[in-house]
């Protein structure tokens, strides 16, 4: 089982979509939580967005880190905060034109070679806005990985794409058609695992779809399968779910015969009151618990922690070339 951990590395402002005076108090905390993936020897990917390359004192922090081995650097882009801006409300990269997306994209890869020396080569959408107009745009800019679909999650009510189907396991792909595999396809997408406690992932997901869909869903019947552990689908991110949560998502992945997990959460939660996950000290410890004591278990599981450009090395070794400086 290959694990890799993707960071979203961005502002402190949960939930604002504001386009200037963003802070980044909370990049300070990484060398806190690199300590935590040292002490377990797991390879994380920081995943930046625009706000922390504005601020000196992140981009010292995020090139002391970017200088380790164990780490790789890769993008990722708010549109309400990433030029050229495209309008109010406009909060998905999936909706918006290939063109916008395109000079986004650029802004970024240009702040990172910038301000870390590096070129990225790994992607992740804000919000998980990702779509054809996405990785058509990436696909120019040189990027080969992608890791924006979270797969059984169905995000059209607030304007988002449908990964209701998606595969949830790595694949390639053509970036005309970024949801739907393809051996020769010229990106890979190393999705984020969203799983179930019990049972193989993608039958459970089709158990669940029917059950949502039948006349059993008015009376409740989808939460009570949850509470149950039936048909429980979980994230694996420490922000949502608990430690033992997250080790039966990947035990029942490692039983499907899966080969590949992806836990995922945002630099803020790190900073106290700067999301919903930590609203205080003792929830920010028990955030860091949730983290050990996964990484744990997966070490003494004889899992193999990964950077996303290492992990599509091992996938796709003809596709993905290690980043490199700029």
């Amino acid at each position: 089982m290959i694990v890799t951990i993707t960071v979203d590395t961005e502002e402190d402002q949960w939930g604002s979509y504001a386009y200037e005076d963003a802070s980044t108090r909370n990049i300070q905390h990484l060398p806190a939580l690199q300590e935590l993936f040292d002490k377990h020897g797991a390879r994380p990917t920081y995943l930046v967005n625009r706000p922390p390359l504005l601020d000196q004192e992140s981009v010292a922090v995020l090139g002391d880190l970017s200088e380790r081995d164990s780490v790789e650097v890769g993008a990722h882009c708010h549109p309400w905060n990433t030029p050229p801006i495209s309008g109010v409300g406009l909060t998905m990269m999936s909706g918006l034109p290939e063109e916008s997306n395109g000079a986004m994209i650029r802004e970024i890869t240009t702040r990172i070679e910038g301000e870390l020396g590096i070129t990225p080569r790994s992607f992740r959408a804000g919000r998980w806005g990702f779509g054809p107009t996405v990785s058509r745009a990436l696909a120019r800019e040189g990027y080969q990985i992608d890791c924006s679909v979270s797969p059984f999650i169905d995000w059209t009510s607030i304007g988002g794409p449908d990964f209701g189907t998606a595969p949830h396991q790595p694949y390639r792909f053509d970036p005309d058609d970024p949801l739907t595999p393809s051996s020769p396809g010229s990106m890979l997408e190393l999705p984020t695992t969203v799983g179930f406690l019990r049972g193989d992932a993608r039958q459970a997901q089709r158990d669940r779809l029917r059950l949502e869909k039948s006349v059993l869903a008015r009376f409740g019947a989808v939460g009570l399968m949850d509470r149950a552990g039936l048909l429980a689908r979980r994230w694996l991110s420490p922000e949502i779910s608990t430690s033992q949560q997250m080790i039966q998502v990947a035990a029942a992945a490692l039983r499907s015969g899966d080969t590949y997990i992806s836990m995922a959460f945002h630099s803020c939660t790190l900073m106290s009151g700067a999301t919903p996950f930590v609203a205080d000290g003792h929830e920010r410890e028990e955030f860091f618990r949730r983290c050990d004591e996964f990484l744990a278990y997966c070490g003494s599981a004889g899992f193999r922690f990964r950077t996303l450009s290492e992990a599509g090395r091992e996938l796709a070794p003809d596709l993905v070339e290690a980043p490199r400086s700029s």
